[in-house]
Parts: C-alpha cells; sequence; structure tokens
C-alpha cells in the first residue's frame, strides 16, 4: 500500500519569472533586476509546500517529453515528492513567462498550457485511492472521476477553487478553498462571513477564504466562524502565494493542528514564500516555520 499521505492533482509548469521596476512600453527594453526560472502551477506548487511541510506527497499531471518535462521531474525528486503518476503527452511541457512589475504590485503573464492531459495512469490510480488527501486545481478537479475518486469513498478531497468557481457545488469536495473575490462572486452583496457559513453548512464541510495579505477565513460546523491575520514579510513576488497556502493548510491538517491553528500556520507558510521571485524557492520547511513564529509571537 501506497505511503503517500496526500496527492496532488492539475497543472504542472516550468515557468520563467522576470522582475522589473516598470512594464516596458511598446517596443521598449527594460532591464530586469532578476529573472528565475523554477516550476508551477497550482497542484505543482501546492506539491511541494506539502513535501517541505513533512508531508509525504505525490504529483499527478501531464509533462512533456521534452527537456522542460526533464527539469520538472529533477525538481520533483529534489523535493522528495513522488512522481510515478506523472503522464508524459503529446504537447510541450506547459510553461508560462511571467513579468512581475514593483511599480504596479502586479504581474503580467504569458502562458503555454497542454491542449490535452494524457490519460491518467495506473500508478496514479494506485496513489490516489490510498492517499489521506487529494489535492486538486482547476484542471485536476476535472479529473477526479477518471482517477477513480469521489467524496466519501476513499481520500478527503481539496480544492483550490483560485477563479471560475461562481456555480461550483461545494458538496462535492472536503474542503473548499476560494478567494475572497471568488465568494464575492458567489455571493453578491453578502458578508463573507456569512458566506462562508452558507457554503459549509451546504456543502457539509469546510470551507475557507483566501483574503490576500489580509490572511484567510473559514468555516465549518465544529469550529464555527474562525479568521487569521496575514504576515508582513519583505515581499519580492506574491507568485504562486496562494498555491503555497493550499497545500501549506492541507498539510497543517494532517499534522492534526485546529483549523484556527492551520489558518494561521498556512498564512506564514504563504508569506514566507513571497520573498522568492518564483513560486517555490522560498517556501519554508517545517523548522523554518516554526522559527519564524516564535519569533513573531
Amino acid at each position: 500500500m501506497s505511503t503517500v499521505q496526500a496527492v496532488c492533482v492539475g497543472v504542472i509548469t516550468i515557468d520563467t519569472v522576470a522582475l522589473v521596476d516598470k512594464y516596458p512600453s511598446e517596443d521598449e527594453r527594460v532591464i530586469a533586476r532578476d529573472i528565475t526560472r523554477g516550476g508551477g502551477g497550482p497542484a505543482a506548487v501546492a506539491a511541494v509546500a506539502l513535501s517541505r511541510q513533512g508531508i509525504k506527497t505525490a504529483i499527478i499531471g501531464t509533462i512533456g517529453d521534452d527537456a522542460d518535462g526533464k527539469e520538472v521531474l529533477r525538481i520533483f525528486e529534489k523535493e522528495g515528492v513522488d512522481t510515478t503518476g506523472i503522464s508524459i503527452g503529446s504537447s510541450p511541457t506547459a510553461g508560462s513567462v511571467i513579468v512581475s512589475s514593483l511599480e504596479r504590485s502586479s504581474r503580467a503573464i504569458n502562458t503555454r498550457q497542454p491542449v490535452n492531459q494524457a490519460p491518467i495512469n495506473s500508478a496514479a490510480k494506485n496513489l490516489a485511492s490510498n492517499a489521506q488527501w487529494v489535492h486538486v486545481d482547476h484542471v485536476g478537479i476535472n479529473r477526479l472521476a477518471e482517477l477513480g475518486i469521489s467524496r466519501g469513498s476513499g481520500p478527503l478531497i481539496s480544492f483550490d477553487a483560485g477563479y471560475g468557481v461562481e456555480d461550483f457545488d461545494p458538496k462535492i469536495v472536503d474542503l473548499f478553498v476560494p478567494t475572497d473575490r471568488q465568494m464575492a462572486l458567489r455571493y453578491p452583496g453578502v458578508d463573507l462571513a456569512v458566506a462562508l457559513e452558507n457554503d459549509s453548512l451546504k456543502g457539509g464541510n469546510t470551507v475557507v477564504a483566501t483574503q490576500g495579505s489580509a490572511g484567510s477565513s473559514g468555516y465549518s460546523s465544529e469550529t464555527g466562524l474562525v479568521t487569521s491575520s496575514g504576515f508582513k514579510v519583505e515581499v519580492k513576488s506574491t507568485l504562486g502565494a496562494g498555491d503555497v497556502f493550499h497545500g501549506s493548510l492541507v498539510a497543517q491538517i494532517i499534522h492534526g493542528f485546529s483549523l484556527q491553528e492551520a489558518l494561521h500556520r498556512a498564512n506564514a507558510v504563504a508569506a514566507l514564500s513571497c520573498r522568492g521571485l518564483d513560486g517555490q524557492s522560498m517556501i519554508p520547511t517545517t523548522s523554518e516555520l516554526n522559527a519564524f513564529l516564535e519569533a513573531n509571537k
């Protein structure tokens, strides 16, 4: 039987990220303060966050038979993430070129995604069926049936609901995590706390909203409403911070922390990840997280 505790399913990319003072205008060249290449994709970043937080983790998704695909496998091997559930597709490995502007505190993303996800392999099905948690992004949520996974029959399901979930039925997952903006679209004119309670009671699950630098809020029938403030760090880029939060939140829950403490710790992990230009390089380990929290009591 698999010893993997959490399996992440969805997008895997190789990203090139440039940090500039301001976006270039047409035909203008600007000098970047920094340029880096690294792993990206919501499910992939969450997998690295889980692994660095001491959770035995696997990733399921599609890469190409190319140099970027080999780099993906190298990154995951270094992070201790099981890659036997990755399938090789006919399209190039997904990737993005991202320009992050200090002037506007924003980023512009040009992305190449594979047109088709390769079929789920047998190792992926075995990993998912034996895991404690399956964490999915906007691509992974549509692959649960292919994996033979549904709520109440196997692992618990966590959904990174970053966008496009105005009409999503929360009943199909155990942990529903949209942004506060998505909750505002789901419940126009309704207070966030009320919206969280509505979805939690409707789904019989836990619902958490990310709120950027303000932190996060969650609701379950066991805890009621809980909130946790964000942390101040020296921010280089917020790229991937939400994905880091999602992976870390699942990690803290697996470790047995209460929802309140899980939010607190996941907020800190996400904040610390913003010290890096890419989405993965500055994700803290558990010992680094504990040291940071001790210093910021």
